[in-house]
This record gives structure tokens, sequence and C-alpha cells, in this order.
């Protein structure tokens, strides 16, 4: 499985002035919440100044320091080691501004000062020092009346990239909780740490497989049809609860976004059903289970399946049985419309976090399949046939990447259409650029209005490339 870089990447500075629930996704304590009276995303600085008052004492998922880390190696080291012990344990907050005692209990909480720049050095130390990167959280607690002054807040969820290791000096070494002191683990522990890491991906592949095979019976066969079906499993489940309230939560959201393809398509949805522990979009207003066009299977615990039609007609003129063309444009805009569409329920709907698997694939079980330019040569093929069913194309990438506009989006989709591509005889998806860019020359002209004023909301390069060859 490849993975997608900028894992973690801190997308907005201003963040350290306001704070808003979903920077806390990734982390759910519900030990911490009771002990704050409030969960850690929203606790105020009152919250968790009554640390003090009533003397909680440090545990393996909470640990206090009075003042910010140094900048000599070892304080670097330090911050590095505390950070990665929480993701090699059950994970955990670092409070920034809290005076502990000598039997580690809270006694007076002097505070830090807060800036951008502090929030900034704290991912850059712990990004150059910890591998894998683990997923955390940077909250900045004002004191009432002293906006620069007050709690940082570092929250470490439990990492399935777990075992993670902190460079010292040459060596590797892998800490962990131990209450509340740190230890770190033997070779033979680190040995079984990683054996663990890989039956969790193993596991993850095979949620993913469950969850493609319970929306797979849902798709309409019909002549036109080539489905492009993408999936999302989160490393860090979630919990959406399904219920009355979060089915038409779900309807009102929809009904002002009807429209989930990132270049408008006349796709949109008509029906929303509940089923045990997911949510049914259906892109066909029949009654029936059964979808056709567009179809979406949403479940509680942010996993999800994405499906959209790219069928471009069938064509006669080459050798051998007709064969189901795919538009190819469709399907670069099916998996990158599907992947922001699963990463936003992942992470704001279901509130997991982390990073995700994700695949995609062209399910068409009863014909073969070419690949077509669409607009740009409707009577052209590209590359060879595809005998279906297709294998599926895998990466990973982390839930805030996929759920916002931007390079990282269309890194992700890259990744994914290229792979699917590459079954065709292409080398890649010629209307992205591994690094984000779109690639204007690939996509119809009538496409460009548009895909210039997405490109430019969303930051992204729109390029004039043209591929040798």
């Amino acid at each position: 499985m490849r993975q997608l870089q900028g894992f973690c990447r801190f997308r907005d500075a201003g963040l350290t002035k306001t704070r808003h629930h979903l920077q806390m996704a990734v982390f759910r304590s519900r030990r911490l919440s009771e002990i704050l009276g409030a969960s850690p995303d929203v606790a105020s600085y009152s919250d968790f100044a009554s640390l003090v008052s009533n003397q909680v004492g440090e545990a393996s998922d909470l640990d206090f320091k009075m003042a910010l880390y140094g900048s000599t190696d070892s304080q670097r080291r330090a911050l590095a080691g505390d950070v990665a012990a929480m993701a090699n344990t059950a994970g955990g907050i670092l409070i920034l501004g809290i005076k502990e005692d000598d039997h580690a209990r809270a006694v007076s909480s002097p505070g830090v000062a807060i800036s951008d720049g502090e929030v900034r050095r704290i991912r850059s130390i712990v990004g150059s020092l910890v591998s894998p990167l683990p997923a955390f959280d940077i909250l900045t607690v004002p004191e009432p009346g002293r906006p620069d002054h007050g709690f940082l807040v570092v929250a470490v969820p439990p990492s399935p990239l777990a075992p993670h290791a902190v460079l010292v000096d040459v060596a590797l070494r892998y800490p962990q909780r131990n209450g509340t002191t740190t230890r770190y683990l033997s070779e033979p522990e680190v040995a079984t740490a990683y054996r663990q890491r890989i039956a969790r991906a193993e596991g993850q592949a095979e949620r993913a497989l469950r969850v493609e095979t319970a929306a797979m019976g849902r798709l309409k066969r019909a002549d036109d049809h080539v489905w492009v079906v993408v999936s999302l499993v989160p490393d860090l489940p979630g919990e959406l609860l399904i219920d009355q309230a979060s089915l038409m939560a779900l309807r009102d959201e929809m009904s002002r976004d009807a429209f989930p393809a990132i270049l408008r398509t006349n796709l949109s949805w008509y029906r929303f059903d509940p089923a045990p522990r997911r949510l049914l979009l259906s892109g066909w207003p029949d009654s029936s289970l059964q979808t056709d066009w567009l179809a979406a299977d949403l479940h509680s615990d942010g996993a999800g399946v994405f499906a959209m039609n790219a069928g471009h007609g069938t064509v006669d003129h080459l050798p051998g049985p007709a064969a189901i063309v795919a538009h190819d444009e469709q399907v670069v805009n099916a998996i990158m419309s599907g992947l922001r569409f699963l990463g936003r329920h992942a992470r704001d709907r279901a509130g997991a976090g982390g990073n995700a698997l994700i695949r995609g694939q062209i399910r068409r079980d009863d014909h073969n399949v070419y690949l077509g330019p669409g607009g740009r040569g409707y009577e052209a093929v590209t590359g060879h046939v595809l005998p279906v069913p297709g294998r599926a194309a895998e990466a990973a990438a982390s839930l805030d990447s996929l759920a916002e506009d931007g390079p990282d989006l269309l890194a992700a989709t890259y990744l994914l259409a290229s792979e699917i591509f590459q079954e065709f005889g292409l080398p890649e998806a010629s209307q992205l650029t591994r690094d984000g860019r779109l690639r204007r020359k690939y996509w119809s002209s009538y496409r460009h209005p548009e895909l210039e004023a997405w490109a430019a909301s969303a930051g992204v390069t729109v390029s004039d490339e043209t591929l040798s060859g």
C-alpha cells in the first residue's frame, strides 16, 4: 500500500486562536472527559485549571509540563518521546502550563506563552524525530483576558501505525507510557509491535472488502453502465449514531448539495434510507434498495463506499466481443469526488481520524471495458481492453487531506486513478499530476471554465503540461 505524504500537516495557523471540535476528531477519552467535566476538545480554561484544585494526578493518558519544551537536543527528544510514547500506548494528552508535585499531582497552573510559532515548532520537532509520524492535535486554551497566555494541549490518539520510533543520536528507540513514566521497548517487544501493526493493516483491508461487498449488490446493471467504486476505511474509527435525527440531518445536508461530483454532472441524490449501522444513499428514486447512476453506503464507524457511473456507451467496431467504454475524465471525477465525499463523512460526520485505507476499482461483471477520452474523441479508445472485474487500486491518505479541496486530494486521486489506468495499459492518469496539479489538455474543453474556477477556489495549479510519447 502506498502512503500519501503530507500526513498531519498543520493547515491554518489561525487555528491557534479559535478551536473547533473537528480538530480533536482523532482523539476521544471518556475518562479524561469525566475528569475535566467536558471533552478535551471543548474544555475551557477553567476546566483545565480545575485539575489543580482537584489535585488530579498524572496517568498513562495524562502528562503535565510546567513549561514549554526547550530547544536543546535533549529537550527536543523529550517532546518527541512523550508524543511517541502516548501514540504507542493508549493515547492521551500533554498539558503544557501545569506544574506537578513529587507525587505527580497537579499543584499550580502557571501557564505558558501561546503563539502560532510555538505550535509550528512542536509539529516540526515531532515530524523530524518521530517515525512514522503519528496523528496528533495541538489545542491552545487561552487564559481569560490573556489571549497569548494559557495552556497548550497536545492530544495524541492511540496509533494504528505503532510502534513509533524516536531518533536518539543515530539509533531508533521505541518509547511507551508506563503509568506516569516512560519506558523503552525491548527488542522482542518491538518485534511483537510490528507484527501487531501488520495484523491491524490486514484487518483494515478485510473491513474494506466487507463494506464493498455490502454495497456492490445495490448497483444496477445496465448496458451503458460502468461503475467506478471508491471505498474508505479510517485507521481510527468514529461512531455515528444511526437514528431518525442522523437520517434527517443527512437529508438536510444533501439537499443543500445534491450534486456530489466535484466537476458537475447531472447525477444527484434521490433517496436516503437507514440500514444496520449504515446510511444508504441512492441516485435513483425507485423505492427498492437497488440504485442507479449514483450510490453511497455510509457506515457508522466512518467507513464508506461511493459509486458513480462512468459509462460512455458501447463499441462494436473493434475486434472481439462488444465492450463498454468508460469515460476517462468521469473515472477521475468519480474518484476525486468519492474520496472527498467519504473523507468528509468519516471526519466530520462519524468523527473518525488519522489516516485511511482508500481503494478504487472499475466494476462491470458481464462485459469487457475500454477506456475512452469522451469529449476529446467520442469514437476513440485508449489502451487495451480491461477484463472484468478489475482489481482494486489501494493507497493511504490522511482524512484531512481527503476531506478538503486541494492538491492533497488530487494527489490521492492520482494514485488510485493511475493504478486503475495501468490495468488498461496506460502509464498514468493524464488528467492529474503526482503532486496534485490538473493538466488542462487532458480535460474536455467544455469543462475548462468549471475546472479552472474550482482549481482557483481549492488552491490547485492548472498546468499546460503535455505528456511526451
